[in-house]
C-alpha cells in the first residue's frame, strides 16, 4: 500500500450575498468518498484546518467539525472538532483530531459547522483543508 499524502481542499459558502446578515445556521457537507476494502480499507487523517475569507469575531465564527457519515448520509462520530474561534482573513485555524482512522466501511467525511453572526459587506466563505493516507497509512 502506498503511504502517498493526499490533500482535500472544500469552500463551503457562508453567506454569499453581499450586504446582508447572516446566521445563525449551520449544515454538514459531505466532501470525501472514504476508500472501501478494494482501495485501502478506509484512511488515516494527518491533519486538518480551515480558514475564512473575512475577520470573524468569536463567538461569530463559525464552529467547524470534521465527522463520518454513512453512505446515506447518517451521522457517525466526530473525528475532530474546533470552537467557534476567531478568525483572520486567509489565516488558517488547525483542527484538533480526536480519531484519525476511519474504516472503509464508513461512507463519508463531511464538514460540519455551525455559523453565529455575520454583519459584514462581503460574501464569506470556509476554507476546509483535509490531509489524509490511504489505508491505514503512517501511524
Amino acid at each position: 500500500m502506498s503511504q502517498e499524502l493526499f490533500t482535500t481542499n472544500v469552500t463551503i459558502p457562508l453567506l454569499g450575498a453581499a450586504g446582508t446578515l447572516g446566521g445563525p445556521q449551520s449544515d454538514v457537507i459531505p466532501f470525501l468518498r472514504i476508500p472501501g476494502a478494494d482501495y485501502g480499507g478506509g484512511l488515516r487523517i494527518v491533519r486538518w484546518q480551515y480558514a475564512t475569507n473575512k475577520a470573524i469575531a468569536v463567538g461569530s465564527a463559525p464552529a467547524v467539525r470534521i465527522v463520518s457519515q454513512t453512505s446515506t448520509n447518517v451521522a457517525i462520530a466526530t473525528l475532530g472538532a474546533n470552537g467557534s474561534a476567531a478568525t483572520t482573513a486567509g489565516t488558517a485555524i488547525a483542527g484538533t483530531l480526536s480519531t484519525a482512522w476511519v474504516a472503509g466501511t464508513v461512507g463519508y467525511l463531511a464538514c460540519e459547522y455551525t455559523q453565529a453572526t455575520y454583519g459584514g459587506t462581503s460574501p464569506v466563505y470556509l476554507h476546509l483543508q483535509v490531509q489524509w493516507h490511504p489505508g491505514r497509512g503512517a501511524t
